[in-house]
């Protein structure tokens, strides 16, 4: 997923006592011989949460997920709706790990429904040739689970705005319709995601 990852390390740090208000230092860091830096050269310096997810900075990301731990964030993927396995690396926070894209659009579905988990199915409902339905989702699927907070869910959505507004995102600005979500690369490009969602659809 690259860079879409962030939101649950964001989330994750929301949960932990940050805010979108909170200044983190835009500067190089090193965890042993590993050094991550963005795709744009150089550094902006201090800056708030809120710009280093709509500007996707690298090292701020990293050092969100040194602070507050790689296993929370982890835990945190999962409970979302994140199925693979998530080895706990140094460069996890940037996406470094595989996902499936249903499982991404579903997770970002926490962010879109206030804090309930969204669980992926195929079929509303079946018939049988007289039109009479002989099975309903609806009539077998478990009651909704709170994952987020509202309180998380707010802040992050206050966030995940301002990415096709102002941020790596805008090519996902709808004209008259708000959008948000978060865009994704690993290095050369090999793989580009956007995730993200309306007031009546989530997207991957």
């Amino acid at each position: 997923p690259g860079l879409s990852f962030k939101p649950f390390v964001y989330a994750t740090a929301m949960m932990n006592g940050f805010t979108p208000t909170t200044v983190v230092d835009d500067d190089p860091i090193c965890i042993g011989d590993w050094c991550p830096h963005d795709f744009e050269a150089g550094y902006l310096g201090p800056i708030t949460l809120t710009t280093a997810l709509a500007q996707s900075i690298n090292p701020v990301a990293v050092r969100l997920a040194q602070a507050v731990g790689r296993q929370p964030i982890v835990d945190l993927a999962h409970k979302m709706g994140i199925t693979n396995d998530l080895p706990i690396v140094r460069a996890l926070p940037l996406g470094v790990d595989e996902v499936n894209v249903i499982d991404m659009a579903a997770s970002y579905g926490a962010f879109a429904t206030g804090g309930f988990k969204v669980t992926p199915y195929a079929f509303t409902e079946i018939t049988n040739g007289r039109g009479d339905v002989i099975w309903r989702h609806s009539d077998h699927a478990p009651p909704p689970e709170r994952v987020l907070d509202d309180k998380i869910v707010t802040e992050m959505n206050g966030m995940l705005v301002n990415v096709p507004e102002w941020g790596t995102g805008t090519a996902a600005k709808l004209d008259g319709i708000r959008t948000a979500g978060k865009t994704g690369t690993t290095s050369d490009f090999r793989d580009a995601w956007f995730i993200g969602f309306t007031g009546n659809f989530i997207a991957a």
